[in-house]
């Protein structure tokens, strides 16, 4: 395209040179004669001019759609960028997380085998002493000898000579000896995983580093790139560099404008259909309630008139000679087992309907919202870089980290985790401290921003930009943000 871009502007100046020669030789011919007769350019002439004129347009919108192009191409690679970072987040905080385990586990195994040898110290002092007074050791040679603990146990039990006191010693130390075994064993489980956690940290720091750096020199030819660019475009369209950028710029933002528009137009054509599927569950719930009511009040109408007409039946019979059998042949309970049929297993029978979307009852706002968007709208500006957290670059979990400890509300250091940690709330009911949150799906989160109102949001975007204010509406929104 480059090779073709310069044949085109060696036609245009060649146009442009004979056009000027022309006029030069017109002005002297003029000069020349006292008879000003015009110059009309002949139909090749013409046909030339506006050749050379279309083909320069068609560069300029070569160009221009070479330049979206790279700026689309550019800003997927950067959220991929964005995307490695933010799993090296989830893989530092696992590992965090293991790390903790394992110091856990290995003080409660110090612990266990510290008492286990107190015990065994108490049952070789407990032997020592029968020894000494002339007892005999044998169910303590099984402990001391090997045999394990269920022989030792067994003997224990079984020798009359054993007492109380001596059983009671023995099982402490048989007890203390199989925790220290147990808890041993975790603390080396738990060793393994720190030791795969931090294997799989490292590695996602090195993809996040590759990917970073990748980014960050794809920007700088980019950035290049448009240089040449806007003096193509410059000078096909007869103007600045400066101008061209601005133009640029303005394509730009009716472009992300135009895109912004239609993840709006989805999102809220999404929480239009929920609205509806809530309100039609909520319908289906309402009318099975209402039938179940009525089939109970059915079922307890029809109860009461066998039990009239039963009692009516006995009223108008005679009565028997011999009552005393009776209540056996028919028993009295009868009219109760006709009241059996209620509407219990009615709503038993009836599965019940899928739950409305979540996040219908959100809590209020927590105090402090005022700081957090604050200390955000403080670090406007800042470099982005991943996996930072202050105080002079960020990248986008950890400004929202630091900024909602400003009302001392914990959150990790990962968007996934930050997502986890906040209550749902529908895109359309955000408040000014909220998070929102992007990605392909839920599982699939790599962004995060500080929701400030009116569709904005204060962010960490990726390598190469600094925090600012941008809007929420981008095709990858999540829709549901997250109220800490």
């Amino acid at each position: 395209m480059a090779k073709s871009a310069r044949a085109s502007r060696r036609g245009l100046r060649w146009a442009i040179a004979g056009s000027v020669a022309v006029a030069l030789v017109a002005s002297t011919a003029t000069g020349a004669s006292a008879d000003p007769t015009p110059v009309v350019p002949s139909a090749e002439q013409v046909s030339a001019a506006a050749a050379a004129a279309g083909s320069a347009e068609a560069q300029v919108a070569a160009l221009d759609a070479e330049l979206a192009v790279a700026r689309a191409t550019l800003q997927e690679q950067q959220e991929r960028a964005g995307a490695a970072a933010e799993d090296y987040n989830r893989a530092a905080e696992e590992l965090d997380e293991a790390t903790s385990a394992h110091t856990t586990a290995t003080a409660k195994a110090t612990a266990a085998a510290q008492a286990s040898e107190e015990a065994t110290l108490a049952l070789s002092r407990y032997a020592a002493e029968v020894f000494q007074s002339g007892g005999g050791l044998g169910q303590l040679d099984v402990f001391f000898g090997g045999g394990g603990p269920a022989q030792t146990l067994d003997r224990a039990a079984g020798l009359e000579a054993v007492g109380e006191e001596r059983a009671r010693v023995m099982r402490d130390a048989e007890s203390a000896r199989h925790l220290a075994r147990t808890l041993a064993e975790a603390a080396a489980e738990a060793q393994q995983r720190q030791e795969q956690a931090a294997q799989t940290a490292h590695a996602a720091r090195d993809i996040a580093q590759r990917d970073n750096d990748a980014a960050a020199a794809a920007a700088a030819t980019a950035a290049a790139h448009q240089e040449q660019a806007l003096g193509q475009l410059a000078t096909l369209r007869n103007t600045s560099v400066e101008l061209e950028r601005q133009r640029q710029d303005g394509l730009q933002a009716i472009e992300q404008a135009r895109i912004a528009e239609e993840a709006r137009r989805k999102a809220e054509e999404a929480a239009r259909q929920a609205a509806a599927q809530a309100a039609r569950l909520a319908a289906a719930e309402a009318a099975r309630l209402a039938e179940a009511d009525r089939q109970a009040a059915a079922a307890a109408a029809e109860a009461a008139r066998k039990a009239a007409e039963e009692a009516a039946k006995k009223a108008t019979s005679t009565p028997s000679p011999t009552p005393t059998p009776k209540p056996s042949t028919t028993p009295t309970p009868k009219p109760s087992t006709t009241l059996t049929p209620t509407p219990t297993p009615t709503k038993s029978t009836t599965p019940p309907p899928t739950p409305p979307p979540p996040a219908t009852n959100v809590p209020a706002p927590k105090a402090g919202v005022d700081a957090v968007i604050a200390f955000a709208r403080a670090q406007l500006g800042e470099p982005y870089v991943w996996a930072a957290a202050g105080p002079n670059s960020w990248d986008c979990s950890g400004l929202t980290m630091v900024a909602w400890a400003q009302a001392g509300v914990r959150l990790t250091h990962y968007t996934g985790s930050q997502y986890k940690q906040t209550a749902r709330v529908p895109v359309d009911q955000l408040k000014p401290g909220d998070l929102v949150f992007f990605g392909p799906s839920v599982a699939g989160i790599h962004h995060v921003g500080l929701f400030i109102g009116n569709g904005q949001m204060i962010h960490a975007p990726y390598t190469g930009t600094v925090v600012k204010i941008s809007t929420i509406w981008r095709p990858d929104l999540i829709p549901y943000g997250g109220r800490p």
